[in-house]
């Protein structure tokens, strides 16, 4: 696995057969595939391939995940919205709804970017983070060219402004204890709706389930630890609410693809490489 980081976000060059469980997150997800196997996903209760001739884009908060299978060189972005909006203004009104579809045709020059930007990440001299991210928006500005649908004009704000004041205690309470397990039971009770009713407005109003959203959080943060501190495996299982390293490693490896000790090495020899 090598990861390219900065405020647009991850991209990560990895060699996958492991399956992902069902999961959703803020950042839009555009995947190609750069050698190996096909991969499959599910999304939405439909499977998609992520083959040779197609892409697979997910807009922020899409549910998705993948299924077991033999091994798939995957080159996958994780596009913070926020900094789509600034690089590319055109599509900071529907950045979050960005593509009508989830799985497009994969065109000659999108697959010329993708190989560039792949290349450049993985190179034993490293090409400089500057370069790399100069790649990255070029093919990211290919993509929203080519596959930006009709139906990403639509903007969540309007949605998002009407947002149930119970959902957004919710979320505010999520975010706040995001370093401890929840139980949906209980995050129901404190916004004072019951479970069902809460399930309904939640996925209504944030566009995932409240478990996801919850999953999401842990792994953002999950991340940002193994990233920046030297908290050993066990005591990051600890102050993330983990009844114990093994879950602690079976939920990251489950929803990243990689157990998080090879996540920080890479991460890491990321780092390094691109101070050189």
């Amino acid at each position: 696995m090598w990861i390219l980081s900065g405020r647009f976000g991850r991209a990560t060059v990895n060699l996958n057969d492991r399956a992902l469980v069902e999961h959703a997150h803020r950042q839009i997800n555009i995947l190609l595939k750069l050698g190996g196997a096909d991969a499959h996903f599910l999304v939405d209760g439909k499977e998609l391939a992520l083959d040779d001739t197609s892409m697979l884009l997910f807009n922020s908060w899409l549910p998705h995940g993948k299924l077991a299978g033999p091994p798939c060189l995957i080159l996958s972005l994780f596009i913070e919205p926020d900094w789509l909006g600034d690089a590319l203004p055109h599509t900071a009104a529907r950045v979050t709804e960005l593509f009508a579809d989830a799985q497009v045709t994969l065109t000659e020059e999108v697959q010329i970017q993708a190989s560039r930007l792949a290349t450049a990440i993985t190179a034993q001299n490293r090409a400089s983070q500057e370069q790399c991210e100069r790649l990255l928006l070029d093919l990211v500005d290919a993509i929203v060219a080519q596959y930006a649908g009709d139906a990403a004009e639509r903007s969540l704000m309007p949605r998002r402004q009407m947002i149930d004041f119970r959902i957004r205690k919710a979320l505010a309470y999520m975010q706040a204890n995001s370093l401890r397990s929840l139980q949906m039971e209980e995050l129901a009770r404190q916004v004072g709706l019951s479970r069902s009713r809460f399930f309904e407005q939640f996925r209504r109003c944030v566009g995932t389930s409240p478990q996801q959203y919850a999953d999401y959080i842990r792994v953002t943060t999950a991340t940002r630890l193994l990233s920046t501190t030297d908290l050993s495996l066990a005591e990051l299982a600890d102050e993330l609410g983990f009844a114990g390293h093994s879950n602690f490693t079976r939920f990251f490896t489950q929803h990243i693809g990689v157990p998080p000790s090879e996540f920080r090495r890479q991460t890491s020899d990321a780092e390094m490489m691109a101070l050189h």
